[in-house]
């Protein structure tokens, strides 16, 4: 994923549910793949509170992803919460913060990785 160097981020989120909310929004857009890799556990472990997907993104899907993302962050309200990672950089979006976190977003997804 994400070879061609366009966008290729880690996206964490609260909980299962939320996870699979923003999976199968994302599944099947052209331009972009996205991936749940299992989260291995350490013994006596059931699991943890995040839950984590990879995606990469093609040039073109860019903007449509960060359209998914905001319109996911309208629907789910202000207890909805993504991080993402990129490399080195992270950035939180959240409903209160969705209009600046979603052009930082732009930016990184734009940036070398």
């Amino acid at each position: 994923m994400g070879q061609d160097g366009v966008g290729a981020v880690e996206l964490a989120l609260d909980g299962p549910e939320r996870a699979e909310a923003v999976y199968a929004a994302l599944r099947g857009v052209s331009g972009i793949s996205v991936d749940a890799p299992p989260v291995p556990l350490g013994p006596g472990e059931q699991g943890g509170a995040l839950e984590l997907l990879t995606v990469a993104l093609s040039g073109g899907a860019v903007t449509a992803f960060l359209q998914i993302i905001k319109t996911l962050l309208d629907s789910h309200g202000p207890g909805f919460a993504l991080k993402v990672r990129r490399g080195r950089d992270r950035l939180e979006i959240t409903a209160d913060n969705a209009e600046q976190a979603l052009a930082a977003l732009r930016e990184l997804l734009d940036g070398p990785s």
